[in-house]
């Protein structure tokens, strides 16, 4: 018994002196790295630590393997002879493994929307001292890690948002109203060329008349009013001159014909009030209809020289005038519109056909 004693004590003492009890490489407290540069660093790591694990356990085995050697040869004076196996391979070198790409598949990437770094939501104690890649996803890979993230960002069907709602990418807005706000002020200015299309008659007596003949003019409308939305509502004041055509004449005996003065013109002046609507097709194109009634009064310089003796004969008439009309309009700016269109006139001695020119102003 104090023989068997005396050789457990020993095989203690010498596996303490053999350092068997704990190996400098055993398992213990392993530094972790939190953050890798690349998915392929961490690969790396993580196979050097199972090699290096591989190699504790086999090296433990060879020990074993040694004390039952040693314990054969003590009880039964005998060994073994046989060569230890390393039940866990070979300590085999890990390299470093190289990036694969793949090519793209636009029929399935296609359809994911891209993203945007949330890094300005992300709060100060969470961002890194140095940057750190994302490695390359695939799209279900991407929609779980969005949908899993506590990130306050959210994809929607219909846009993406943020963790104020608001909107980063925009559905298009309704065009019913085309630059600026949808309500506010507008003037505008509107030249244009006139063409008469009438000839005048007036007969003061059987044998005592006068034909009146217009060449092309001009003419300009200033309006301004209020805007909702697409419609307006205004008013304004009109100009218009014609000169007379060589055509122009007077007579006073139904047979010999005297022509007007040289330069001799019709002009007009009326206030008038409006209403218009535009549809907008976009944020720069549209078209525009408007509408307008008022009252004027014509200045007519209708008289022959040779049947006046000199005086002048020169008349006033009042009239009600009554125009419409259409047109496109382009928008470069909010506050700023160009427009080209066609305008009837009415008015008792000049009705006309006008092709126009607008410049609008918005505030």
């Amino acid at each position: 018994m104090k023989k068997s004693l005396s050789l457990v004590l020993l095989l203690l003492l010498w596996a303490n002196s053999t350092g068997f009890a704990q190996s400098p490489n055993g398992l213990g407290a392993r530094k972790v790295q939190d953050y890798f540069q690349d998915v392929e660093s961490k690969s790396y790591y993580q196979q050097e630590r199972i090699r290096s694990m591989k190699g504790e356990m086999n090296e433990y085995s060879e020990r074993l393997h040694s004390l039952q050697d040693k314990f054969q040869q003590i009880f039964y004076g005998k060994s073994t002879d046989e060569l230890h196996q390393s039940p866990f391979g070979e300590k085999e070198k890990i390299s470093y493994p190289q990036r694969k790409y793949r090519e793209p598949m636009p029929e399935v990437e296609s359809i994911v929307p891209p993203t945007k770094p949330a890094s300005s939501f992300q709060s100060r104690s969470n961002q890194l001292a140095f940057r750190v890649d994302e490695p390359k996803t695939t799209p279900s890979q991407e929609e779980q890690r969005v949908s899993g993230s506590e990130s306050p960002i959210n994809i929607v069907e219909d846009g993406r948002k943020d963790s104020l709602n608001k909107k980063i990418w925009d559905e298009p807005d309704s065009y019913e109203s085309v630059g600026g706000s949808n309500f506010g002020g507008y003037l505008i200015v509107r030249p244009s060329v006139i063409f008469p299309y009438k000839k005048q008659t007036s007969h003061q007596s059987p044998s005592k008349s006068k034909h009146r003949v217009y060449k092309e003019g001009m003419a300009v409308a200033l309006s301004a009013g209020y805007k909702w939305k697409s419609w307006k509502l205004g008013g304004g004041i009109l100009y218009r001159q014609n000169k007379h055509d060589s055509e122009s004449f007077e007579t006073i005996d139904g047979v010999n014909n005297q022509s007007f003065a040289d330069g001799s013109k019709s002009m007009s002046i009326a206030g008038f009030f409006e209403g218009g609507y535009t549809h907008s097709f976009n944020h720069l194109f549209g078209i525009y209809g408007n509408i307008g009634l008022g009252y004027g009064v014509s200045v007519i310089e209708d008289f022959a020289p040779a049947l006046s003796a000199g005086a002048d004969r020169t008349r006033l008439d009042p009239f009600f005038l009554a125009t419409v009309g259409l047109g496109a309009t382009l928008t470069p700016i909010d506050h700023f519109a160009l427009s080209l269109g066609y305008r009837y006139l009415y008015e008792d001695e000049v009705p006309a056909h006008a092709i126009e020119v607008g410049l609008e102003g918005r505030f």
